[in-house]
């Protein structure tokens, strides 16, 4: 252990040399954590909170509106062999705001559901009914709740976007052992007790089967039957599917920061070794004097270069998790904004992301430094010692690095069949490769600074003393230059996308006035009754309408959406065609461009839809341009079903839409376009707070990278400023002289990051939104990222160069 203990005791004389090495990849793991963590427990309590509702079913027969109790009584005993559960549900939220599912069911045959109770398979839970308000918990839920057997509580049902609420004193009746499904937040009643607690007396939100693929063929044709006027259809069930996609924007993002960031770390833990190997040249040449052989020596470095990566991934490890619970409330909002509420928001631990942080932060330490070792290992004793303290540079390596990574990005952009790994490696790759010709440009522009400056004495040594120092600091201006121009960027991108959604909103936003009813079960769409409908639509102040649907269907497996409005020809400037023409047949659709950029649908193609409307066979005539679904969307002339909105047209909006309040209250929702267009990019802004965080803290880990820097190259200089000072220069004109150097370095990093930074936006505009969402975006400049960018880099360098000044001046 000796000449490991020699080995460390180089960091007690340095200690900023360690802090250096342990600050990058800290902040780096502790971003790939937070960023795992945030996307595995938002997926995971989505796929949670659905399979709740779920449980072991895959099939569901959920129409708009809701069914009556005696078609399951007509189904289970025409059927007695049929695994089905009747469901009602509602949304609760308690005196602190928390969100709770209420699920009301046949506890006494929970069917599908009994994996939800921690039972024997061959046995029911026991419940007892001795209260109207009675509802059940799982036993751990009640525990972390602090709720009693016996003890009433106040909900408020409803009142999510418009929906009329009411108050709710439920009693628990007891407690259950939960079984293989998570029970965060889910409060069970037998569905006698729900109907009148929810207002649903005689009626179901669904019905819930556990079906072969023959047995759902079987079911399928009954309920054709059974329903000739108006049949009913089978829809398949897959939270994880549906989870699968959930927030992939969001999480995109996310993930391309997480992994900047840790990129951003690993620049900086390089960059700090490179100054342990010019420090430690006589070290090494000592020990192999003494007869330790390189390969002995590189096994000891490798030890040590484990320890430091051990502790500063463990440390981002729980920087990262802290992170993450700081986090996860924000996150919830964004997607409860998207995708309606959820009652789990808990932050869910995952082995497989820990273990991922672990991987990345050791091996990617050694990775980035072994090299480096191996080849000062090569040399001689005496070349060791005699070598400069300045640590080695190679610039055709890096300069032949760069062009093949540009070659291979050029591959991936032509190959379009690369999908979105290729489109994410060509943006990872061009901030790589311009990184890498960084430190030649600066050396050019900075040997044509110093042939032109002809200012003061500090000013003209100055940009000397950049360039000659320029091979210590070039690793930690390239880290720079990757957050920086990863923020403009990211910036540029979103901008253009809410320019673009913006735009979007302002030509589909037509009418005057949007009727909607209430949210329905599980956050869904509510729908119009028809009396309401003909009330509406007989209203003298309405000139023109357009009814709408959405629901979901399946194309191919993949989950899409089918829209169903009136083709009126007001809302027809609403939708301009990208392709093709407006359908003028029953069979024909348009299809949104995701679904054709992402799915590869083609105008003129047949496509076999299911959805609870039942199989169908639509051709395609045109593409439209939409930002509302990156699932992809079908949009169908209104012929037959429920109605969910109404877009109304009248010379009087504001006359009208008194009316309707007058005459209907809180039984319908009443927007303005307007007001939709404002709480569209609320709900917008909101989903993409967390990725401006997470922006500012890559640019934090890159300062405190440069700061690092100039401290560790302020005590390599030691002796060149105590030169300077011997030749009359003042420790306060030394301190300027650093300060400027800091200012001077953050400026022309920032602007070599200006060109870098929107070359990347146009790669995520162009490239990568539309392999992964089929989006495309109208680039918009968004100069503001950019003169934040010109005016924080020069401040935040020399703050960091003057707080190094201080401690080595």
């Amino acid at each position: 252990m000796l000449p490991l203990k020699a080995l460390l005791r180089l960091y007690r004389s340095h200690p900023w040399l360690l802090l250096m090495s342990l600050a990058g990849l800290v902040l780096g793991v502790s971003l790939v954590v937070a960023i795992e963590l945030l996307n595995h427990s938002a997926r995971t309590n989505f796929v949670a909170a659905r399979s709740q509702l779920a449980g072991e079913a895959n099939y569901r027969l959920a129409p708009a509106g809701g069914l009556d109790e005696q078609l399951y009584v007509q189904l289970v005993t025409s059927q007695p062999a049929l695994d089905a559960m009747p469901q009602l549900h509602g949304w609760l939220k308690d005196d602190q705001g928390r969100s709770f599912q209420l699920l009301g069911m046949d506890l006494f045959n929970p069917g599908p559901l009994r994996q939800l109770f921690g039972t024997p398979p061959d046995s029911d839970p026991a419940f007892s009914l001795n209260r109207a308000d009675s509802v059940w918990l799982a036993a751990p839920e009640a525990d972390r709740l602090g709720w009693q057997a016996g003890q009433s509580r106040r909900f408020v049902l409803g009142g999510n976007d418009g929906a009329s609420a009411r108050p709710l004193t439920l009693t628990l009746a007891g407690t259950f052992e939960p079984g293989a499904v998570p029970m965060e937040r889910l409060l069970v009643t037998d569905i006698g007790l729900a109907q009148p607690l929810l207002g649903k007396t005689g009626r179901l939100d669904r019905i819930l089967f556990k079906l072969s693929d023959s047995e759902a063929r079987t079911l399928q044709a009954a309920l054709q039957t059974g329903q000739p006027k108006l049949p009913l259809w089978l829809e398949p069930i897959s939270p994880a599917l549906d989870a699968s996609q959930l927030g992939d924007a969001l999480a995109l993002n996310l993930t391309a920061l997480s992994l900047l960031a840790m990129a951003v770390g690993l620049f900086l833990v390089f960059n700090a070794q490179r100054f342990v190997q010019s420090v430690r040249r006589p070290q090494l040449a000592q020990l192999i004097i003494l007869g330790m052989g390189p390969s002995r020596v590189l096994r000891w470095l490798i030890l040590e270069l484990l320890i430091l990566a051990t502790i500063g991934t463990l440390l981002g490890v729980l920087l990262g998790s802290l992170l993450a619970l700081a986090l996860m409330g924000q996150l919830t909002q964004a997607l409860a904004d998207l995708y309606g509420p959820n009652p789990i928001d808990l932050l869910r631990l995952s082995p497989l992301s820990l273990l991922k942080a672990l991987l990345i932060g050791l091996l990617g330490t050694l990775a980035a430094n072994l090299p480096g070792w191996w080849q000062l290992l090569r040399q001689s004793p005496l070349e060791l010692r005699a070598g400069s303290s300045r640590p080695p540079v190679h610039p055709w390596r890096r300069r032949a690095l760069a062009v093949a990574i540009l070659l291979l990005c050029a591959l991936c952009l032509w190959l379009p069949q690369t999908g979105l790994t290729g489109a994410l490696f060509i943006a990872g790759g061009w901030l790589l490769a311009m990184a890498l010709w960084l430190p030649d440009a600066l050396r050019g522009l900075l040997g044509w600074l110093r042939q032109r400056v002809r200012g003061p004495l500090t000013a003209r040594l100055g940009v000397a003393e950049t360039l000659y120092h320029l091979d210590r600091t070039a690793i930690a201006v390239m880290a720079l230059q990757l957050a920086i121009a990863a923020a403009i960027g990211i910036g540029v991108m979103v901008s253009s996308f809410r320019s673009s959604v913006e735009i979007w909103l302002g030509q589909r936003l037509a009418a005057d006035l949007y009727v909607t009813a209430p949210k329905g079960v599980a956050g869904s769409k509510g729908t119009l009754s028809g009396t309401t409908l003909e009330t509406l639509l007989a209203n003298p102040l309405v000139s023109a309408a357009s009814r709408r649907s959405v629901h979901p269907a399946r194309w191919q497996g993949q989950p899409i959406e089918w829209a169903q409005m009136d083709f009126i020809p007001q809302l027809k400037a609403a939708y301009p065609l990208l392709a093709g023409r407006w359908p003028t047949r029953p069979d024909e659709v348009l299809a949104s461009e995701p679904l054709t950029v992402r799915l590869g649908v083609r105008v003129g193609q047949t496509l076999a839809i299911s959805g609870e409307q039942g199989p169908r066979q639509f051709t395609v005539t045109g593409v439209y341009q939409d930002y509302g679904s990156d699932k992809g969307q079908i949009l169908h002339a209104f012929s037959e079903g429920a109605v969910q909105s109404l877009a109304l047209f009248s010379d009087d909006p504001e006359q009208l839409a008194d009316r309707l309040r007058a005459r209907f209250g809180e039984q319908l929702n009443l927007l303005s376009a307007p007001a939709i267009h404002s709480a569209a990019l609320k709900v917008f802004d909101q989903t993409f707070v967390v990725t401006e965080l997470l922006k500012l803290l890559i640019l934090g880990i890159a300062f405190v990278g440069i700061g690092s820097a100039f401290m560790v190259l302020g005590l390599a200089r030691r002796g060149e400023l105590q030169t300077l000072q011997s030749l009359g220069l003042s420790p306060r004109h030394c301190r300027r002289l650093l300060v400027w150097q800091g200012a001077g370095l953050g400026l022309l990093t920032a602007l070599l990051a200006l060109p870098v930074g929107y070359g990347l936006a146009w790669v995520l505009i162009e490239v990568v939104n539309p392999r992964a969402f089929g989006w495309r975006l109208a680039f918009e400049a968004a100069p503001l990222h950019a003169v934040t960018a010109l005016l924080l880099a020069p401040v935040c360098g020399a703050l960091a160069s003057w707080y190094a000044a201080r401690r080595v001046v």
